[in-house]
């Protein structure tokens, strides 16, 4: 029975990681087949941030913690304590559980990025957020790409 317990909140706690990364690699479906606009401009300053996701399974959402505390609470009252005592152990149980649950989707759910500020050949300035896959540093030329979901800068 614990092995069923812990097979579970295995697969809730992987559930409520999935948070959509802000990758300038990965386009959305309704992007692809569909024109865009690209413009080149200069770097002017890089800063690191941490960029937090914000999809329904996020911990923003608050969804990780009902669901851990859900599982937690009817798995406690089935497989601790007999009689009353279940009552108790599911109360344990699934409070213990929402918690952790709670704890390691915002530790999942958060990603390195970068705040790009550049400046267009017009002299106007943007600035940009993306995933940290790709690097650059100030006086560096690149693209910024707009399209459906948003701006990137790429190479």
């Amino acid at each position: 029975m614990f092995k069923r317990f812990f097979l579970l909140f295995a697969v809730v706690s992987a559930i409520t990681g999935c948070a959509a990364q802000a990758s300038p690699n990965v386009y959305h479906g309704s992007d692809s087949m569909r024109m865009g606009s690209a413009e080149q401009v200069t770097v002017v300053r890089v800063r690191n941030v941490t960029i937090a996701g914000d999809s329904i399974l996020s911990a923003s959402s608050g969804v990780p913690a009902i669901l851990s505390t859900l599982v937690g609470a009817v798995l406690g009252a089935r497989v601790i304590g007999n009689g009353d005592g279940r009552y108790i152990a599911g109360a344990l149980s699934g409070t213990a559980a929402g918690v952790i649950g709670q704890v390691a989707a915002t530790q999942l759910s958060k990603s390195d990025g970068f705040e790009v500020i550049v400046r267009t050949d017009s002299g106007r300035q943007v600035v940009v957020t993306q995933g940290a896959d790709q690097k650059f540093v100030s006086g560096e030329r690149l693209y910024l790409v707009s399209s459906g979901s948003g701006y990137r800068l790429t190479r």
